[in-house]
């Protein structure tokens, strides 16, 4: 049975009123995710060690340092051992089967997003106008005061945030107003003030990191295609109940009026 036809089957099981509350309490899409996601991965179990350590390391995630401890969390989302096993194993099945399925397409994944992996480190200042903005890069250019006075001033004088030294980030993750500029820049380089919203920006680059594409790397690229394989095989089971799902007395009046 392939795994569609597993999820099919899994709908047909349901009742209209319970997809209709799964739909409504966001489940429903989580709940096919998971069950394609379980026939996907790869049925051969783990090993005796492999299983220990991952089953050890979902216990220090989880804060699970005592036995008493761990059976509260059992007992708490009303699991068995073997249920226990099953989610502490889940990552690595993950892992395991995105490498079996996606390997030869990691690095061409990688290359059309490398540009976002890239890390950056850099300081900024945040001021509320430009005349400060214009005042402290001067301070700046001249060597005059660093980050870290300006910064302390700033932070004294009632302006928290976005004072001081961020990094290393990925740069996908840097406000795009800076991001574009910090890219073409070179190490030490002090950007002209730039106005973001309300604010105002001094930023210099302290270090930029290009990624690699690593061991690590081809992992999380497979990982990602996995994970977006199972996207679209949910799409394709869920858009016939989008298409019946029933309309609410409230929207059926707005789209009446």
């Amino acid at each position: 049975m392939s795994e569609l036809e597993t999820s099919s089957q899994i709908l047909k099981s349901l009742d209209e009123t319970t997809i209709s509350l799964l739909r409504r309490h966001g489940m429903l899409r989580n709940l096919i995710s998971a069950e394609i996601k379980e026939a996907l991965l790869d049925p051969e179990p783990l090993d005796a060690e492999v299983l220990k350590s991952a089953v050890a390391t979902y216990r220090k995630r989880n804060n699970l340092i005592t036995t008493e401890q761990l059976q509260a969390h059992l007992r708490r989302q009303q699991w068995s051992q073997p249920d226990l096993q099953w989610h502490a194993a889940l990552a690595e099945r993950i892992r395991r089967t995105s490498m079996e399925r996606h390997q030869p397409k990691a690095e061409l994944h990688y290359l059309t997003r490398k540009e976002q992996f890239d890390q950056v480190t850099y300081s900024q200042l945040t001021v509320p106008n430009q005349f400060l903005a214009q005042e402290l890069f001067l301070r700046l250019n001249e060597k005059e005061a660093t980050f870290v006075e300006l910064a302390t001033q700033l932070r004294k004088g009632g302006t928290e945030k976005g004072q001081g030294r961020f990094g290393p980030m990925a740069i996908a993750n840097v406000t795009p107003a800076i991001a574009k500029p910090l890219r073409s820049s070179s190490p030490g380089t002090l950007l002209e003030p730039l106005q973001v919203q309300k604010n105002w920006l001094i930023v210099r680059l302290e270090q930029f990191q290009p990624t690699q594409f690593d061991a690590g790397m081809e992992q999380r690229m497979c990982i990602e295609l996995f994970q977006q394989e199972v996207d679209r095989m949910v799409d394709e089971r869920l858009a016939p109940l989008q298409q019946t799902a029933p309309i609410s007395g409230g929207q059926r009046e707005r789209d009446q009026s």
